[in-house]
């Protein structure tokens, strides 16, 4: 349940995001979601989560800053310790991923997920602290295809793939490179009556981003307005159970 909950903020953390071009000022603000767990019968609230983009900075330069928390409900609190966080900063201009952090507790001490996008270097360098194993590093190329799930999904909100197109990507999960393809599938006027909203189904063709390997298909539904919302999303879990996250009424 732990690393459901770590999967879906990070998914969480892109519904405000941003694309290479500039960001309307409609698109900045806090957003609340809730999530809910199906599972045959059940239909179960799980948690809320809280959303915001925001002006800020990073360092010395400029930057958007994006801030998520999800706190579980009732009986699930048992599975979180804690809150979870992730920040993630985007250059302001260019709305190029410049770091992303999803701290984390393990065995009682503090551990992390980290990504520092190093451009002078052309490469992406991972921290994965889970006490007591020792810090894992990695390195993976700063190619505009590669990056962690925050900075894929905020392409999802301002992309440039037409309606019925295709990108392959690499998804940075946990300190792993996981291989994929997004596809723009163009206008679904059935899941949300009233709003226009465009579905975006993201495939990945080596495992899922749960520990199991589930989690290989998540699918993302956005507004074509000027904010760009991502409206929903969906995870298959398993072949019986899905996590759906909705815009809070």
């Amino acid at each position: 349940m732990k690393r459901l909950f770590s999967f879906l903020l990070v998914l969480l953390a892109a519904g405000l995001s941003v694309s290479a071009r500039d960001i309307s000022k409609a698109a900045l603000g806090s957003v609340q979601y809730e999530v809910r767990y199906l599972w045959g019968g059940i239909n179960s609230k799980v948690a809320d989560a809280t959303i915001s983009l925001e002006e800020g900075s990073w360092g010395s330069q400029t930057a958007y800053h994006s801030h998520v928390v999800i706190r579980a409900n009732s009986i699930f609190r048992l599975f979180m310790s804690a809150d979870y966080l992730v920040d993630s900063y985007l250059s302001k201009p260019g709305r190029e991923p410049l770091y992303f952090i999803n701290p984390v507790k393990r065995n009682g001490q503090n551990g992390k997920y980290e990504y520092i996008y190093d451009k002078a270097a052309k490469e992406i360098r991972s921290n994965t602290v889970l006490p007591p194993e020792a810090p894992v590093k990695a390195t993976f190329p700063l190619d505009g295809k590669t990056m962690d799930l925050v900075s894929l999904l905020q392409y999802v909100r301002f992309q440039d793939i037409p309606s019925g197109g295709k990108q392959s990507m690499h998804v940075l999960m946990v300190g792993h490179s996981i291989a994929g393809t997004l596809f723009n599938e163009g206008n679904d006027t059935e899941r949300y009556p009233g709003k226009t909203a465009e579905r975006f189904r993201l495939k990945l063709t080596e495992r899922g981003l749960m520990k199991n390997g589930a989690g290989k298909e998540i699918v993302v539904w956005c507004s074509t307005g000027t904010d760009r919302r991502i409206l929903g999303l969906e995870v298959a879990l398993s072949d019986s159970s899905t996590m759906v996250v909705t815009i809070a009424e």
